[in-house]
């Protein structure tokens, strides 16, 4: 403890051990270098809390910019929807798209076809429609088989992607099994009676020839009815369809037969009988009917007359024939 003397007064200063026994608290007192320690940190602060309040103004600005920005966009969309426009932005984003990935390897380069006999390469690739501007992954595969099945000569086919740039083909083909002339034109058919193509008679001279309106869709009903009779069916070079409802078989000789509208098949076995027991196909003969159930009628060459024989267990005259029946039915009503 100190005792000074100023000016007539006496000042006592006591230690700060003697202070603190009292409980006295010491005036705070900052040294120099606690001072400029402290402005140090008030000047690093400052700029600081200057950076947090950009920020904050920055990003309350970049909130209305992205505002801005949808509130555009989706005036450019509801623009768009409103003048029909949507469907060509969408062609177009979905257009670059494809292009992308087809500049990236992933278009087709590569078209492999198996089953294909009769069927063009032109017609298989014009119905395929595939490209090196076309994407494998986008390759519609159902539409493709739809229009290769619409090629005549198409029965059925398969379209598979092979990634990343193959698409793989296979078709079974229709067989063709008959000719068909019809108005002055002859076409290759199928057993379906399905057109496959305009034909010359001498390319398919193995195949039967039919000949009619209507001939081509009924031809694989006679060919199966006469199919048991070999004998004759080797001699038929053509069959007539006579008004779409009966057929007429010419024979190699020039001989004509002509079937009843139904019942084909007895009346061949009884033309069997006939030209087992009297060789009616060798003799000078022109047309050979059949269309009445109970007997044979029999056309000599250059003679006006008829032959009229009768079949061996054949109905009496009087009753229906295979012709006549549906109209003696009608009658009766």
């Amino acid at each position: 403890m100190q005792s000074v003397r100023t000016a007539g007064r006496r000042v006592v200063r006591r230690s700060p051990d003697a202070l603190l026994a009292r409980g006295v608290a010491l005036p705070h007192r900052e040294t120099g270098a606690m001072t400029r320690f402290a402005g140090a940190l008030c000047k690093k602060d400052a700029p600081k809390s200057l950076r947090l309040g950009r920020l904050g103004r920055d990003r309350i600005r970049g909130k209305w910019f992205l505002l801005a920005g949808v509130f555009l966009l989706s005036g450019l969309v509801y623009g768009a929807f409103v003048g029909g426009q949507t469907q060509r932005l969408f062609d177009a984003l979905h257009g670059g798209i494809d292009k992308f990935a087809v500049a990236a390897g992933f278009g087709v380069k590569r078209v492999t076809v198996e089953g294909k006999t009769h069927a063009t390469d032109a017609d298989i690739t014009t119905a395929l429609q595939a490209g090196p501007s076309n994407l494998t992954l986008a390759f519609d595969t159902d539409a493709a088989k739809a229009r290769l099945e619409s090629v005549p000569w198409v029965k059925h086919a398969q379209v598979m992607r092979l990634l990343p740039s193959t698409i793989q083909v296979v078709i079974e083909e229709r067989v063709p099994y008959a000719i068909w002339q019809n108005r002055g034109q002859t076409y290759v058919i199928d057993s379906d009676g399905v057109v496959l193509a305009p034909a010359l008679r001498e390319a398919y001279g193995h195949l039967p020839l039919v000949v009619g309106e209507g001939a081509g869709k009924r031809a694989a009903a006679l060919l199966d009815t006469l199919a048991p009779f070999s004998e004759l069916k080797e001699h038929v070079v053509a069959s007539f369809r006579v008004g779409d409802r009966r057929w007429t078989l010419q024979l190699a000789s020039g001989l004509e037969i002509l079937l009843p509208d139904d019942n084909v098949a007895e009346a061949l076995q009884a033309l069997t009988r006939l030209e087992a027991e009297h060789g009616v196909l060798d003799r000078n003969i022109a047309a050979v009917d059949l269309r009445l159930g109970d007997r044979v009628t029999v056309r000599l060459r250059d003679e006006a007359p008829a032959m009229t024989a009768p079949v061996a267990g054949s109905p009496a005259p009087e009753a229906p024939t295979a012709s006549t029946k549906r109209v003696a039915q009608k009658g009766s009503t």
